[in-house]
């Protein structure tokens, strides 16, 4: 039989034509794409492909050239293993007039064809196909292996779907629950197993489905056999996994009848253990309780300092001017007498002032253990540590301050305060008494980007290397027994941590040490309020005192009776029964703390009754807050000022306030508004 060579058959009008726009349409394409004719014996059955054209991409796949292919007959091009070997399956797209797709390889590669019938041969697109099925090949050993793994291990494990189906469980599962794998895939659990139905199992594996949260719990599977079961839910589906814990059991059970059969002994133990750990909370508390009376010590000793010199001249004074005056009343004409005693009385009044100052920091040192944050004035911390500390460092050094301008800190004041304080005592403590002269304590503060520094140095004996690691360990110190408990560095620490801030120290043996604390900036500047700038009353006001002390509301009627109708009343219940039948005032100033009924009591009751009345109250303080003043100050928002106050703040206070409805200006005034 003879071989009819198709390549000398005339084509089909256009197929040039089709063929070119097939070219050029598939040129770039990253997918190699080729046409081959059916080469076909003088029978006409097809016996070979022969190349008409290839893009580039699919030349590239076969390792050929578009020109090297053209042409070419499919069988002498391609090895048998490839492409070459496909003439049968092209023959059958040819006869057939189907498409079909498959895979085959073509040297190293992997190649997938799907080949489109043309007349009389076939469109053949190829894809490389290589990463995906070496992909494929690894997951599928992947999946071999973990299989292995799972069928492997002594324990048991299972997957389910979001319909409770079981998608997976290896023979260990399988046998524990009697079923063959066969009888559990594909069924729901609660079907499968009707045995574990309202069992904690269940419980338990409803709970992570729902809440996604993984879970370990313990089970017992059969009487005598636990298990401890892990189970976990991820994108919809449960994995359980458990583990055959019987021995562990077996051996807590042996170990609770030894402990059973000593019960005895083991009480005796743990009433030891108990013992023995009271007695170090015990110690461990008397150290701090010893630390904060050596705090308080030393406050007491820089508070005794501080009023002990302004009272001395205080009271001096007073008795000179109290003997001048009486010598002015027997001689009426003697002004020097008068202008003594004016200066006496001035001297007394810079003194108090002295003492109050000191009270008022007290106040604030007081309250350290409400967390507020507020902005701060550093300086005025660093002065009241200073006041306070200064009974240790005046035989010891002389201070040096070298203040920068710098903003506001965000701190809390007391706390601030209290750090200050220690870092100055623990300077004090590093230089040896005698030799002030030599000796420096160094306060610097200045202003690095958002953060305040503020740096205490001395130049005392320092710490060696292994000394200042430990500085700020709780319980270190390296004075004597009985003279500290080492809790004041750490404290101080922890109380800058608890400010935003950070707290370190450098050190030199024998060269002093520099602690520098760091504080976060508000960028915000107090706003000091001058009494004396109050302008001149522009109208007579009309002002209740409520204050169970009869001399403090004196004093207030004499401050600011000159300018005001002042009333007083000396306790709550008096205040409530005037108010009830006269609310024409101003402004109020209520005591918060009194005997009768308190200023807080006053507030509730005229909340209630008299609502409009609020907004006029002053409370005044003494600074000793009992926990249900604290919280009523921290949420009523109302103004408060702290006793002792300065006559100009009262003054300001009520001329400041606005007058009451229906209130009747002095004619004076009505006169120039017109």
């Amino acid at each position: 039989m003879s071989v009819t060579d198709s390549s000398q058959m005339a084509p089909a009008p256009g197929a040039d034509t089709l063929l070119a726009a097939l070219e050029e349409a598939e040129r770039h394409q990253p997918e190699g794409c080729m046409v081959l004719r059916a080469v076909r014996d003088a029978a006409g059955t097809i016996t070979d492909f022969e190349w008409l054209w290839a893009n580039p991409a699919a030349a590239h796949a076969l390792g050929r050239t578009p020109e090297g292919l053209r042409g070419r007959r499919l069988t002498e091009m391609s090895p048998d293993a490839g492409l070459g070997g496909r003439v049968d399956v092209l023959r059958q797209v040819v006869e057939t007039g189907r498409p079909t797709a498959d895979s085959f390889p073509e040297g190293e590669a992997w190649l997938q064809g799907t080949a489109v019938p043309l007349r009389d041969g076939v469109l053949l697109r190829l894809r490389d196909v290589t990463s995906a099925l070496r992909v494929e090949e690894g997951v599928r050993d992947t999946l071999a292996w973990v299989r292995d793994v799972l069928e492997g291990t002594p324990d048991a494990f299972f997957t389910l779907d979001a319909d409770w189906r079981v998608t997976y469980v290896n023979h260990q599962a399988a046998a524990i629950s009697g079923r063959s794998p066969e009888q559990l895939f594909r069924r729901v659990l609660w079907e499968a197993c009707p045995e574990l139905l309202g069992t904690r199992f269940e419980r338990e594996l409803r709970r992570v489905a729902t809440d996604g949260a993984a879970t370990t719990f313990e089970v017992r599977i059969a009487p005598g056999r636990w298990h401890e079961v892990h189970a976990w839910c991820a994108n919809g589906n449960l994995s359980v996994f458990g583990t055959d814990i019987t021995d562990k059991k077996r051996v807590e059970a042996e170990r609770d009848m030894l402990l059973a059969r000593e019960h005895s002994g083991r009480l005796e133990a743990e009433a030891l253990v108990r013992e023995r750990t009271q007695a170090l909370v015990d110690a461990r508390e008397r150290l701090v309780q010893s630390e904060k009376l050596a705090m308080a010590g030393q406050l007491a000793a820089g508070v005794g300092h501080e009023i002990n010199n302004p009272l001395s001249y205080v009271t001096g004074n007073l008795q000179f001017a109290l003997e001048q005056l009486e010598h002015a009343l027997h001689k009426p004409g003697d002004t020097a007498a008068l202008q003594d005693a004016l200066e006496a009385l001035q001297e007394a009044k810079e003194g108090a002032e002295r003492i109050r100052v000191t009270v008022r920091d007290l106040q604030t040192f007081a309250r350290a253990d409400e967390p507020h944050l507020s902005p701060v004035d550093v300086h005025a911390a660093l002065e009241f540590g200073l006041s306070m500390a200064m009974p240790q460092l005046r035989y010891r050094a002389q201070v040096e301050r070298h203040f920068g301008s710098v903003p506001t800190v965000m701190a809390h004041e007391a706390r601030l305060g209290q750090v200050f304080l220690q870092l100055l005592v623990n300077a004090a403590y590093a230089i040896p008494e005698g030799d002030a002269v030599h000796h420096r304590v160094i306060l610097t503060t200045r202003s690095e980007g958002p953060w305040v520094v503020v740096e205490v140095t001395d130049t005392g004996h320092g710490m060696a290397p292994e000394v200042l690691e430990r500085a700020f360990e709780p319980f270190f110190t390296t004075r004597p027994v009985g003279t500290g408990a080492g809790l004041g560095l750490s404290t101080a620490l922890g109380l800058v941590r608890s400010m935003r801030g950070e707290l370190t120290a450098i050190s030199t043996p024998g060269g002093g040490s520099t602690f520098h604390v760091r504080l976060p900036t508000t960028h915000e500047v107090a706003l000091a309020v001058d009494p004396g700038t109050a302008e001149d009353a522009a109208e007579r006001k009309r002002v209740l005192v409520v204050d169970d002390e009869p001399q403090l509301a004196s004093v207030m009627r004499r401050i600011l009776g000159g300018r005001h109708d002042v009333v007083l009343v000396h306790s709550g219940r008096e205040a409530l029964e005037l108010l009830a039948r006269d609310d024409a005032f101003d402004l109020i100033f209520c005591d918060l703390m009194m005997g009768d009924l308190t200023g807080m009591d006053v507030h509730a009751e005229l909340a209630r009754c008299q609502p409009e009345l609020l907004h006029r109250f002053v409370f005044m303080t003494g600074g000793s807050f009992t926990e249900r003043a604290r919280s009523f100050l921290q949420t009523v928002p109302l103004p408060r000022i702290e006793k002792p106050f300065e006559p100009g703040t009262l003054r300001a206070l009520v001329e400041g306030a606005p007058p009451r409805a229906g209130a009747v200006r002095p004619a004076a005034r009505a006169a120039e508004g017109e």
